[in-house]
């Protein structure tokens, strides 16, 4: 913060009554933005009022018409609200190869939460980060350029300082964790090897990670007992971070999924956020029993919370849906598994018992050009065309394309959406993936929908109610003291849209397309989008948890 900056912020917050006398102090005002319809992130209603920018920070908040700006801007019927915050991103590598962060920036997302679902790339070893990404590249889309030579949470944080569009705040990963440590090992973790996972966690709380995840569903997390996250989760209390869960199970036995993450809760004393809860496919009307359950623990005093996306829809590796046993080892056992005759009708033989629809499932992306056509068709239409059944089909994809599929199926219910959603707890995660081919719209469209489709036009929440659930919200969740509101002294990330415009238009078909009626979106006091253009300023910055 320049001296400009410090002085402005003792006199604006020690004596807010005097905004506008200690305005008039300063030359000039870096971005004022006039006629606003401010939202402040707290849900209180809306009000009518310029903000003042200068030096990265909001600087007044009120009537400021007569003092000069390098940049004004008038949003004369068109709210002015905190930048958002995405709770649950996975940003780990295309942010690092495309820095100008187009699908986020351009729905008005200014930080950015990463390394969900225990899927991340820090820390590492040579060894284990060969392993991880073999087992998780086809998640994280284009590499080109990244280095992929880091070792320590504080050196790949570092990467990003080179210049990035948004903020950006790290989870320690339960996977680089387990995997520098024990490989792809599929049992528990003795005492020695608890000891040395415990101390990388401390050291990336040291290098500043907000705490933690970790996805139970996923090879080899799914080997991890209860004391092994108890262990690692004790150092994230120590430290006051955040522990984020991908269920063991959303499906039959979900409610016993919720109960394993309040037990560690209860153990260590952590706060814990349940990633993208839904009630998919035969727990249709069952997410007033989860968020009960959510509620009693809340009442006995367990921090636990939860984010959500809003749509039906979710994506992930393909290599997911095999059985455990079939989908442990790495790259090389399971292609060798694949491709052995016997082990391969074992596979389809369990394959076989799944209740996923595979009509309603599609493929994103695959690896190979012969496989291309595929993208964005239903496995039942692929399966029938080549004369095999989905389960053969599976098989096929992932020996002809070395893994490197993922897929999406439609599984959720709308009313269990909105029920989430309406939940005080519950806060907005895109879980977007950086996917070629046809990804899933939420990585381009999950915020703007948000304000279009659920606020303006089914009326779920009010406006003010859904931004809170964007901006303060998740910024208390982390400890971020300085975003998630407009009020004076705080880092200006503030986004412009227009209420009566703003809507998502990427969708299953088309997911590459940004949202209408977002003009401007601001980022540390620095114009990112203007004009309903990104103009390529990297004016993010890598946030620390202190």
């Amino acid at each position: 913060m320049s001296m400009r900056s410090e002085k402005w912020w003792r006199i604006s917050v020690k004596f807010n009554r005097e905004t506008s006398f200690a305005l008039k102090r300063l030359k000039s005002l870096d971005i004022l933005i006039r006629n606003g319809h401010i939202v402040d992130g707290t849900s209180n209603p809306w009000f009518a009022s310029d903000v003042a920018i200068c030096d990265g920070r909001i600087c007044g908040i009120g009537k400021f018409s007569k003092l000069p700006a390098k940049e004004t801007i008038d949003a004369d019927g068109k709210v002015v609200c905190p930048g958002f915050i995405d709770i649950h991103s996975h940003p780990d590598i295309a942010l690092l190869a495309r820095p100008r962060h187009e699908p986020k920036i351009m729905q008005g997302v200014t930080t950015e939460v990463f390394s969900n679902c225990g899927i991340g790339f820090a820390p590492a070893t040579p060894e284990s980060m060969k392993i991880l990404r073999d087992a998780y590249a086809p998640l994280f889309g284009d590499d080109t350029g990244v280095a992929w030579d880091w070792t320590s949470v504080g050196d790949y944080l570092s990467r990003f300082e080179k210049g990035i569009a948004t903020n950006i705040a790290y989870l320690i990963g339960h996977a680089p964790v387990r995997i520098s440590v024990m490989g792809m090992a599929e049992r528990p973790a003795t005492k020695d090897e608890l000891k040395e996972m415990r101390e990388l966690v401390r050291q990336g709380m040291e290098d500043g990670a907000f705490g933690m995840s970790t996805g139970f569903w996923y090879v080899p997390i799914c080997y991890a007992d209860i004391e092994e996250s108890i262990a690692l989760c004790e150092v994230v209390a120590e430290y006051g971070g955040l522990y984020t869960v991908h269920m063991r199970n959303y499906g039959e036995t979900v409610e016993e999924s919720i109960n394993e993450v309040l037990t560690i809760a209860e153990a260590t004393g952590v706060p814990v956020q349940i990633s993208h809860l839904a009630a998919i496919n035969e727990n249709k009307g069952r997410s007033k029993d989860y968020l009960r359950i959510i509620d009693e623990a809340r009442a006995r005093g367990i921090d636990i919370m939860c984010d959500s996306y809003p749509y039906l829809a979710g994506s992930t590796i393909l290599q997911a849906m095999l059985p455990q046993w079939a989908g442990s080892g790495g790259t090389e056992a399971i292609l060798s598994r694949l491709k052995d005759k016997q082990t391969r009708a074992k596979i389809i033989d369990e394959l076989s018992s799944s209740q996923v629809d595979w009509t309603k499932a599609y493929v994103c992306s695959v690896k190979t050009e012969g496989n291309r056509n595929y993208e964005g068709r239903s496995f039942a239409d692929i399966a029938t065309e080549r004369g095999a059944t989905v389960s053969e089909l599976i098989c096929d994809l992932l020996v002809e394309e070395d893994l490197e599929v993922c897929f999406l199926v439609h599984t959720g219910h709308e009313p269990d959406v909105q029920t989430i959603m309406s939940h005080p707890a519950q806060m907005i995660g895109s879980d977007g993936l950086h996917l070629s081919g046809k990804m899933h719209p939420r990585l381009y469209g999950a915020f703007a929908r948000y304000l279009g489709r659920y606020a303006r036009e089914l009326n779920v929440l009010t406006l003010e109610n859904i931004i809170r659930k964007m901006t303060s919200l998740p910024a208390q969740r982390l400890g971020l003291q300085d975003r998630g509101i407009l009020k004076v002294g705080m880092a200006a990330d503030v986004v412009i849209f227009d209420p009566n415009t703003v809507r998502d238009l990427a969708t299953y078909d088309e997911p590459r397309q940004y949202p209408e009626g977002i003009p401007y979106v601001v980022v540390n006091g620095q114009i990112v989008k203007r004009d309903n253009e990104h103009i390529g300023t990297l004016a993010g910055q890598v946030l620390r948890k202190r």
